[in-house]
């Protein structure tokens, strides 16, 4: 995989470096960065790293767009523009590059808050501003070098920006950002379940909705198990401690699990939900 991600990454510089003109922000960057996130979903690397590369295409497409437009008609034209087509760009793709994990913020409250939040979105806005602050860099680098610059200058510093810290967040965020989530899930059988609660400390979650009873010693009961994301409060904060899902039937907790395992945690799912606990003798509490 690194040898791929490798390759791709020097073809495009050299096709990038075959064209004989490019300024910072001109439709070859806009390709180039939106060849970069195809790429990189391509050879499995991470969400949030995507959501920057999908970041910086926006921005660019904002900054070009407000050139193309050349007379004012308004006050803060190429502003609002050069935002209302990174927003327009960025917005609905997210759901595509959506990598939500938890945040445990400890001065808030007195055993502190965890709450689930979209790096993706964080990533994007961060592309952005790397790719808007490139021209800015990229002046002052050549002032500082009196005068003096490198071949296709704009467009090496806002590639190299981006390739560097999506690189940062690769290796910082494992589990969202990496290409392998660090979670994992185990499916068990009912008396697998049963020693399991009773032989290890594991926190308990019933997805099934509507309600239609429970298991000794559940935790949590959600409602809306489609959108776990909003129970991150409720979890464990740490993500060492694994949890144990299950439903009427399995495929509820099944779709649940996956999702956990994408924000870290270890998951333990109930095969056949509460339908095989009672089947195999146990009870649930209604």
């Amino acid at each position: 995989m690194k040898k791929l991600n490798f390759l791709f990454l020097t073809f495009l510089g050299l096709a990038i470096f075959s064209i004989r003109e490019v300024s910072a922000h001109c439709p070859l960057c806009t390709i180039g960065a939106g060849a970069a996130a195809t790429g990189a979903v391509w050879l499995g690397v991470g969400k949030v790293v995507v959501a920057l590369f999908v970041g910086g295409f926006s921005m660019s497409m904002g900054l070009w767009m407000s050139k193309v437009v050349k007379k004012n008609y308004f006050k803060f034209q190429k502003t609002l523009i050069v935002v209302g087509v990174f927003l327009l760009t960025l917005l609905p793709l997210l759901p595509i590059f959506s990598a939500v994990g938890p945040l445990y913020l400890f001065f808030m409250g007195e055993y502190g808050k965890t709450y689930a939040v979209n790096y993706s979105i964080f990533s994007g806005l961060f592309g952005g501003l790397l790719v808007f602050a490139s021209p800015i860099l990229s002046k002052s680098l050549t002032k500082k070098r009196k005068g003096k610059t490198i071949p296709f200058q704009g467009t090496v510093l806002t590639l190299v920006l981006l390739i560097l810290f999506g690189t940062i967040l690769q290796f910082a965020l494992p589990e969202l950002g990496g290409t392998t989530p660090t979670g994992s899930i185990e499916n068990l059988s009912p008396e697998e379940f049963q020693y399991l609660l009773q032989n290890e400390d594991v926190f308990l979650l019933n997805t099934h909705t509507p309600y239609v009873g429970e298991l000794e010693g559940t935790d949590l009961v959600v409602e809306d198990w489609e959108n776990i994301e909003k129970y991150m409060d409720q979890l464990p904060k740490d993500l060492s401690v694994p949890i144990a899902v299950y439903c009427k039937s399995g495929r509820m907790s099944g779709i649940v699990a996956e999702k956990l395992k994408g924000m870290g945690y270890k998951v333990y799912d109930l095969d056949g939900g509460m339908n095989a606990w009672e089947n195999s003798g146990m009870k649930v509490i209604n």
